[in-house]
């Protein structure tokens, strides 16, 4: 299936008011499925895929943060550094299908 139709598939599974740790998980997964298009990886493991891309240089400044603020854990208080983690996926997806088209 075509990346982007995955992550379509994905968007259509967010729902307003979801569990915030649902829509943090298809946050990850829409990251990941475009990071496995970007680097030609077949890996599942996303939150490795987005992991190992917030050490790549070549990446700009604001999809690094997108990216760091995905693979954050919940603080002390159960709060996720991102704010919007559906609009932090899709700097991720923007920027790859921008660099892949």
């Amino acid at each position: 299936m075509n990346w982007l139709l995955q992550i379509d598939t994905e968007l259509q599974r967010v729902r307003p008011n979801e569990n915030s740790g649902r829509t943090r998980t298809t946050a990850r997964r829409i990251a990941g499925i475009a990071l496995q298009h970007f680097y030609h990886q077949s890996s599942e493991d996303f939150i490795k895929l987005i992991q190992s891309a917030i050490d790549d240089s070549a990446l700009p400044e604001n999809v690094h943060s997108a990216l760091e603020r995905l693979a954050a854990r919940l603080d002390a208080n159960f709060k996720s550094p991102s704010i919007d983690p559906i609009s932090d996926a899709m700097i991720v997806v923007e920027f790859i299908k921008n660099k892949t088209s």
